[in-house]
Formats: C-alpha cells, sequence, structure tokens
C-alpha cells in the first residue's frame, strides 16, 4: 500500500493502542463502581487484542515497529481524569476521541489491497466499536458493550 499518509497513518496505530490500553486500564483501576470498572477492562481488552493484530501485522509483513513515545503516560493521566469525572462526561470525551483515529483507519481500510483488507478493516472496526459503546452509554441503552464483545470473541 502506498499513498502519502500511509507510515504515519500505520504509526498512529500503534500510538492510539498503547493509548488507548493506557486510558481504560487506569481508568478501570480507579473506578470504584464495578459495572463501570468491567465496561473499562472490556475497552481495555480490545486495544490490547488490537495492539497484538497490529504486531502480528507488522511481523508479516516485515515492516520496522516504532515504540510511540508519551502516548502511555498521557493514556495514564487521561485515564485518571476519565475515572473520576462524571459518567456522562467521560463517554462523551470517549466518544470524541474516536473520531480523529476513525478518519486515519478510515483511510487505511480505504487504501488497503485485498490481503491487507481484513486487517485495516478491522482496525477501523475496533473504532466504530468504542463509539458505539460510548454512544450507547450515553443514551442509556443496554447492550453497550455488544460490539466490543463481538470484536473479542472474532
Amino acid at each position: 500500500m502506498s499513498y502519502p499518509e500511509y507510515q504515519a497513518d500505520l504509526q498512529r496505530i500503534h500510538e492510539s493502542e498503547v493509548y488507548g490500553r493506557a486510558v481504560f486500564d487506569t481508568a478501570a483501576r480507579l473506578a470504584r463502581d464495578p459495572a463501570r470498572r468491567k465496561k473499562w477492562l472490556a475497552l481495555k481488552a480490545l486495544e490490547e487484542q488490537t495492539l497484538q493484530h497490529y504486531l502480528d501485522y507488522m511481523a508479516r509483513t516485515g515492516q520496522t515497529v516504532v515504540e510511540p513515545k508519551g502516548w502511555a503516560v498521557k493514556g495514564r493521566a487521561e485515564g485518571a481524569a476519565l475515572a473520576v469525572m462524571p459518567w456522562r462526561l467521560a463517554m462523551i470525551l470517549v466518544r470524541n476521541a474516536t473520531g480523529p483515529f476513525q478518519e486515519k483507519f478510515l483511510r487505511l481500510k480505504t487504501h488497503a489491497q485485498e490481503e491487507e483488507r481484513e486487517f485495516f478493516a478491522y482496525v477501523y472496526a475496533h473504532e466504530k466499536a468504542i463509539e458505539a459503546f460510548a454512544k450507547k452509554e450515553l443514551a442509556r441503552e443496554k447492550g453497550s458493550l455488544k460490539a466490543i464483545e463481538s470484536l473479542l470473541a472474532g
């Protein structure tokens, strides 16, 4: 795959997963409500799974992995903030945070060649699942983890 933003977009996957894992891990550790802790841990599990898929893809395609600097620290700080703020505000921030990542991941999916399409479709779907979770939480709908759990099971 080749387009001007390809390497930056690919690196953004790594940054996103390291960041998300740190955010959700910290939020889960600091959450007082067991139901919310469970939700944060499900999001963390999805980020860990996606990070592993990314690392497997990079190894399979012989590309160099560059560890993202500062993203875990930023994630821990923001996870701590999410854990103590009102749930509604936390969900608005989670929902809004997915937008910039979705843009990059959709671009990767759109430019993917046949043999890469499944991987990049998954990366995009995982970000959409996080957005769907936050939207359902904001709407107080049941089954907010459905898309997350589906990807974790798949």
